[in-house]
């Protein structure tokens, strides 16, 4: 069955890369994936998550599964190696066990899940305020996200490590938004501004891990690559 849902995820993957699908066309509906993979609808909604996840796709309630307007990707291996640049410092605020919000869950599953919060700070200035939520199996490998101090490297490195999956990443930014309350008690802002948030996606096989989002202050954007 896991190859089966292999190659219907690489078959839509490969005519989004060579633009046979393109942005806002929409996939054949899951009746059609069943019989052209021979898979069932579980099976096809697992690869489904699994192209969400990588950004090649996106979900419309009541109407289906789009291409996505894929964006530069940002490289993941350094969010799996570690995450902090030179002169920068993370303050792990709380790690504590939630249900998944609901745009988590579309990715993550629905149910219990590992949240972490930490903030990146540069000198004086806090330059980033995150969470990831990670699926409660993981502990099993790595009991440290139930603490909430930092992973050295990360949980990912530390994952793929341990259980011999490999764990991979699809990272992409997210629309500007205004900041939350939260938020602009961390970065020490009087009013609402635009801020940049990035949302990555883990995953190891065909099963998703983890999800994260970094809100980066106003003034510090991101590099890109």
């Amino acid at each position: 069955m896991a190859g089966t849902v292999a190659r219907m995820v690489s078959y839509l993957r490969a005519r989004i890369d060579l633009g046979t699908l393109k942005p806002g066309d929409q996939l054949p509906p899951t009746a059609a994936l069943m019989k052209q993979f021979m898979i069932s609808d579980n099976a096809v909604y697992r690869g489904i998550a699994l192209l969400k996840a990588e950004g090649y796709v996106t979900s419309q309630q009541g109407r289906g599964v789009f291409v996505a307007d894929r964006r530069r990707l940002i490289v993941g291996e350094k969010r799996i190696q570690g995450i902090t640049q030179a002169g920068e410092t993370i303050n792990h605020k709380r790690s504590e066990r939630v249900q998944a919000p609901d745009w988590v869950a579309e990715l993550l599953g629905e149910g219990e899940c590992v949240n972490r919060v930490r903030t990146v700070a540069r000198g004086g200035d806090v330059v980033q305020a995150s969470q990831s939520w990670v699926r409660v199996d993981v502990a099993e490998y790595v009991p440290e996200i139930d603490e909430p101090r930092a992973c050295d490297p990360t949980w990912q490195a530390l994952y793929q490590d341990r259980s011999g999956n490999e764990v991979r990443v699809a990272s992409k930014t997210a629309d500007v938004r205004t900041t939350t309350d939260e938020e602009r008690a961390e970065f020490g802002l009087d009013n609402d501004r635009g801020v940049l948030t990035v949302r990555s996606v883990y995953v190891t096989g065909n099963t998703v891990i983890g999800v994260g989002e970094a809100v980066y202050a106003p003034g510090h954007p991101l590099t890109l690559s």
